[in-house]
């Protein structure tokens, strides 16, 4: 590909002996050939560390166990390519996937590219889909346009398309101040956003281009609601989008949400004094409300 820009994947790997290869084997097998790719093994103590150095062409770093957060962060320090694509360890690429997302976010100029995806649930060998040939569309989001669509799980699942790390293709130059929290189960509701904030727009294709493994002893399988929404990322984020002047209709809404989350937890687990604190967020909401 003429005037191609080189694209730095970024592969964080923990425990993975199992689905590793398939994964890196579809960023290798990719129709795009300008690509700096970065395994960064966080502290295995499986076979991993072996199958990544079994891989010449690949840049690879063996940290200590910080978490996926930390390990993000790592490869963003090694990266020195134009863009960066993040591809979780047991999950896979269509051929396709970079080439597809690059010339989208070129042809419109875009700072991020973004696709859709599926799931494989691993114990069931059994895919999701809510995509098909009929569905296809592009488009270019601005990006309050592009937060309207977070809380849209009725709209081909564009909640989560807008929340995960993956599936996307980013400048580099937007990490710049970018830093992923560590030591957390769930680092994506607390950053993702954020990185939209800091681009001119988001161009996007309705096609499910990435697949998603579903692993019964995955973090995103094994973590508790608490962790999924966590409510700092949420108080921060009507925080921000308030002080810039975005409509947090539907943030208050998923607050309120969250909160009642939280007071369930908490009251199943026993934590008497998150529970406490839950109520008092709810109690001066309900006081105030319209």
């Amino acid at each position: 590909m003429e005037n191609s820009k080189k694209v730095s994947v970024i592969i964080p790997v923990y425990n993975d002996e199992k689905y590793l290869r398939q994964c890196v084997d579809s960023v290798l097998a990719q129709t795009y050939s300008d690509l700096e790719i970065i395994l960064v093994d966080d502290g295995s103590t499986d076979h991993t560390p072996e199958i990544c150095e079994k891989y010449n062409q690949i840049r690879v770093l063996h940290k200590k166990n910080g978490g996926v957060g930390s390990s993000r962060n790592a490869g963003l320090a090694l990266a020195t390519g134009e863009y960066v694509l993040f591809v979780d360890h047991d999950d896979w690429l269509d051929q396709h996937h970079i080439e597809d997302l690059y010339n989208l976010a070129v042809k419109n100029k875009a700072d991020i590219a973004a696709g859709n995806f599926n799931i494989f649930y691993d114990d069931k060998s059994t895919f999701a889909y809510w995509l098909n040939k009929d569905s296809y569309f592009e488009k270019d989001y601005s990006i309050k346009e592009w937060f309207s669509l977070q809380y849209r799980t009725d709209y081909y699942n564009m909640s989560l398309v807008f929340t995960v790390p993956w599936d996307k293709l980013y400048k580099r130059s937007l990490f710049k101040n970018i830093v992923y929290p560590e030591n957390v189960p769930v680092e994506d509701d607390l950053t993702t956003w954020k990185i939209y904030l800091l681009a001119n727009k988001i161009a996007y294709e309705n096609k499910a281009i990435y697949t998603h493994r579903i692993l019964k002893s995955s973090v995103s399988a094994s973590v508790s609601e608490t962790d999924v929404f966590p409510l700092r990322s949420i108080e921060e984020r009507i925080t921000i989008l308030r002080l810039i002047g975005f409509d947090t209709s539907n943030e208050e809404s998923a607050y309120r949400y969250r909160l009642e989350k939280w007071k369930n937890h908490a009251l199943d687990k026993g934590e008497y004094l998150k529970y406490r604190d839950t109520l008092q967020k709810l109690a001066i909401l309900e006081k105030w409300k319209n």
